[in-house]
């Protein structure tokens, strides 16, 4: 009975990955130029589940933008599978930043505002919540201050996420730095979206 009960549940499981939709990006015929973008590749990774990924980079403000598109084999995406989706991602963030001696990361995490984004485009399916943390980076010629971005959305089938990082606008201590950037980073995901979408 035991047996006939472990072959019952390993068939529903490996049939809900079955019918799990495929989550990838097609390569958009786009002069990334035009926004002062550059094309850094994209990755198809071995493990359907993880999807696909496509990066940007710019030297205008050492900005780089990944957009990704995967389900970890999960046929419907809900709001709680998103939820941790964002938590890892900050997590892996803060990870990565505390790993490298250049950087002194910030210990606030903030919440993006994306109810403002939803009102100039039709991006609640594709961005629905996102988080923040500032950084600075130690150069030759001092620190430098750098805001990194994660926001995730879903149409129910695929996760989409989004990770940003550029320099801030002004110096530490301007009230209106984050604002600005966040501007910045709400005008390239509005690209994002009108290219890909």
């Amino acid at each position: 009975m035991k047996k006939a009960i472990g072959i019952i549940i390993l068939g529903l499981l490996l049939s809900s990955n079955a019918y799990a939709k495929k989550c990838s990006i097609k390569i958009p015929n786009y002069d990334w130029s035009k926004q002062l973008w550059i094309f850094d590749g994209k990755e198809v990774y071995p493990d359907t589940r993880l999807g696909e990924s496509f990066h940007l980079k710019s030297p205008h403000r050492n900005k780089s933008l990944s957009y990704y598109s995967y389900n970890l084999g999960f046929n419907s995406i809900d709001h709680f599978i998103l939820v941790n989706q964002l938590s890892t991602a900050v997590k892996d963030m803060k990870g990565r930043f505390s790993q490298d001696k250049n950087v002194t990361l910030k210990d606030k995490v903030h919440t993006l505002p994306i109810n403002k984004f939803h009102n100039s485009a039709n991006m609640k399916n594709f961005i629905s919540e996102g988080k923040f943390i500032e950084f600075l980076v130690k150069t030759s010629s001092g620190s430098r201050p750098y805001l990194a971005m994660v926001a995730v959305g879903t149409d129910g089938d695929c996760i989409y996420k989004i990770r940003y990082t550029t320099q801030l606008a002004f110096m530490t201590g301007d009230p209106d730095r984050f604002i600005y950037t966040i501007n910045v980073f709400e005008q390239d995901l509005e690209m994002i979206y009108r290219v890909f979408k």
